[in-house]
């Protein structure tokens, strides 16, 4: 629960003991919003957003859990947020979060930084907990102690750019892979483009490292197909996200996975 944090020189150190018979489960909150689960180790995809653009918003009564970190939001390590988009991210939110939540880190891009600095309820304390990712091409990897276990999160992080062309170049978004008490890896990529092109410079990359669920945005299944994502990310399960409220033909009429109700769990497996 209690999180620190140290920037990992070299990934392939020794990785945490898993405790035996322990799950990892992935449940799906809204949109991209996923609270990820190893034993007493969690973790945060896009939790706090407040614009719907016609996706699914957290439900009230979920966010006021998680602001209270009540029930399964007890003992959040760490939040991760994929890009700035307020269908992802609300600096105001992000700071009263943090303000309740004196332990948890932050791991955002720079422009998350940038509008939190911005917002209503920023406090220069926040800083000590926030791993901030800087805008390029290279792989990043940091380190996250929990509940006594130096290495209990793993995060290899790229960026991806976002879908929709080159009017969405200047934003920044992160595609995080996330190994768990060295057991389990889930990937998030936020809003990561469907354009091969830019998944080609990071092959070497995707392929070092197996993932066992990875949560890619709808269109890039739809676009690709289950069998090209899941070869390209080196991912034994993809489940789709951002799925808007009015599902289209193409999630609709595939036989992939896809999250589509809040609460919904899957098992992420997975040993090394």
């Amino acid at each position: 629960m209690h999180a620190s944090m140290f920037v990992a020189t070299l990934f392939g150190a020794a990785l945490a003991h898993p405790v035996e018979g322990e799950d990892t489960t992935a449940q799906f909150l809204a949109n991209e919003a996923i609270l990820v689960t190893a034993g007493e180790t969690k973790i945060l995809f896009d939790p706090l957003f407040t614009h719907s653009y016609g996706y699914p918003l957290v439900e009230p009564d979920t966010k006021a859990r998680l602001m209270a970190s009540e029930g399964e939001f007890d003992g959040v390590d760490a939040v991760l947020v994929s890009h700035v988009h307020g269908d992802h991210f609300d600096a105001p939110e992000m700071n009263a979060y943090l303000a309740a939540h004196a332990e948890v880190i932050l791991v955002a891009p720079h422009q998350a930084q940038l509008d939190m600095r911005a917002a209503a309820g920023w406090q220069e304390g926040f800083v000590e907990r926030l791993r901030i990712l800087p805008f390029t091409a290279q792989p990043q990897e940091l380190v996250i102690a929990a509940d006594d276990v130096a290495d209990a999160i793993r995060i290899e992080a790229v960026h991806i750019p976002h879908a929709g062309g080159p009017g969405r170049s200047h934003i920044q978004n992160m595609v995080y892979r996330v190994t768990l008490n060295g057991e389990a890896t889930v990937m998030h990529l936020g809003d990561a483009t469907q354009d091969p092109r830019d998944y080609t410079p990071h092959q070497a990359h995707f392929q070092a490292h197996e993932t066992h669920n990875a949560f890619p945005p709808y269109w890039l299944i739809a676009d690709w197909g289950g069998d090209r994502v899941r070869a390209t990310l080196n991912a034994d399960h993809v489940t789709g996200i951002h799925v808007p409220i009015n599902a289209p033909i193409s999630v609709r009429a595939s036989r992939e996975d896809f999250f589509t109700e809040a609460g919904e769990t899957r098992a992420v497996h997975g040993h090394y």
